[in-house]
C-alpha cells in the first residue's frame, strides 16, 4: 500500500512539475505584451533606437546641404539676372557712393546735436539756420547747432555702397513674393515722394534719439522707443521679410564695428555708453538706416532702367 502511495506522489509532482515549467516559460512573453520587457530585450531596443536616430541624421544633413546649395544658387542666379539688365554697375554704386557722402552726411547732421556721438578728428560745428560753418563746441546744444566731422562721409560710404546692393539683390532673389512686388511698385520704390517720406520718417526718429539722450533716458528706455521706430518705419515703407532681414543685419553689426572704431581707432567717443564705449540700443538707429538705404537702392534700380 504505501509503495502505491509514493508511487502516486511522485506522479503528482511530475505532473506539476509538466504543467509549471511551460508557464514559466510564457510568462516572459506574457510580461512582454504588458509592456515590461525583460533587461535582456533593452539592449535590443536601444540599438535599434540608436540605428534610427542616426539613419535621421544622415537624412538631415543631405537635406541642409541641398538646402544652402538652393540658397546660393538661388542668388547667384539672382546677380546674373540683375547683371542681364540694362543698368550698369558702376553707375548704380557710383551714384550710391555720391548720395550717402552728401545726402547721407546731410541727413546725419540730425543726429549729432547731443553728442551721439562725439567726433574726435576733423570736427566742426554747423548752424543749420544760418548756413554757417563754426569752429567745433561739444557744449553747443542750441536749436539748429549740429556736430559734424570730416570723416562721417567715410564711415557712410560703406553703407550706402552695401545695403543698396543688397537690396536689389534679395528683392531680385525674392522677387514672386507679394510683399516684394509691392514694395518694388512705381508709387513706392519708384517714387520721390514716397522715398522722401521716408528719409523725413528716420530723421525724425534721429532727432527722437537725440532728445532721449540728451535728457538722460535709461537706456532700456531708449532702446524700447527706438525699437518701436524702426518696426514701425520697416513695417510702413518695406514690410519684406529680405528688408527685415538686412535691418537687423546692421542692427548687430553697426554697433559691433563701433566698439572697434571707439576702442581701437578712437575716431569717436560716448559720453554716456552702456557696454565697450559704446550705447548699443543705437542699433535700432542703424535699422532704419538699412530701411532708407535699401529703399533709395529700390528707387535708384527702376531710374536706372527706365
Amino acid at each position: 500500500m504505501a509503495t502505491i502511495v509514493n508511487s502516486g506522489m511522485q506522479a503528482g509532482l511530475a505532473v506539476q512539475r509538466a504543467a509549471v515549467v511551460p508557464l514559466q516559460r510564457q510568462l516572459p512573453q506574457w510580461r512582454t505584451h504588458r509592456g515590461r520587457t525583460s533587461p535582456k530585450s533593452k539592449p535590443a531596443v536601444t540599438r535599434a533606437q540608436g540605428r534610427g536616430q542616426q539613419a535621421a541624421n544622415a537624412a538631415k544633413k543631405p537635406v541642409k546641404a541641398a538646402q544652402q546649395t538652393s540658397l546660393f544658387q538661388g542668388l547667384a542666379e539672382a546677380q546674373s539676372q540683375l547683371n542681364d539688365s540694362n543698368v550698369s554697375w558702376k553707375t548704380f554704386l557710383g551714384l550710391s557712393l555720391l548720395a550717402g557722402v552728401t545726402f547721407g552726411s546731410f541727413i546725419q547732421v540730425s543726429h549729432n546735436n547731443p553728442n551721439l556721438p562725439v567726433y574726435d578728428h576733423l570736427t566742426f560745428n554747423i548752424d543749420v539756420l544760418k548756413g554757417q560753418i563754426q569752429a567745433y563746441d561739444p557744449q553747443n546744444f542750441s536749436l539748429g547747432i549740429a556736430k559734424q566731422s570730416g570723416l562721417v562721409p567715410l564711415l557712410l560710404a560703406p553703407i550706402w555702397l552695401l545695403f543698396p546692393y543688397l537690396q536689389v539683390l534679395t528683392d531680385q532673389y525674392n522677387a514672386d513674393d507679394p510683399a516684394t512686388v509691392e514694395a518694388n511698385s512705381d508709387g513706392k520704390a519708384g517714387s520721390l515722394a514716397y522715398n522722401l517720406l521716408l528719409w523725413g520718417s528716420i530723421t525724425a526718429a534721429f532727432l527722437l534719439s537725440g532728445f532721449v539722450y540728451l535728457n538722460d533716458f535709461p537706456h532700456w528706455q531708449c532702446s524700447l522707443i527706438l525699437s518701436v521706430t524702426a518696426f514701425l518705419n520697416w513695417k510702413a515703407f518695406d514690410n519684406t521679410k529680405q528688408g527685415l532681414f538686412l535691418a537687423a543685419l546692421l542692427t548687430v553689426g553697426a554697433p559691433l564695428t563701433e566698439t572697434v572704431i571707439v576702442n581701437g581707432l578712437h575716431l569717436w567717443h560716448y559720453d554716456r555708453p552702456d557696454f565697450f564705449g559704446v550705447p548699443h540700443w543705437a542699433g535700432w538707429c542703424y535699422a532704419q538706416y538699412a530701411t532708407g538705404t535699401g529703399n533709395f537702392g529700390r528707387y535708384l534700380w527702376k531710374k536706372l532702367q527706365s
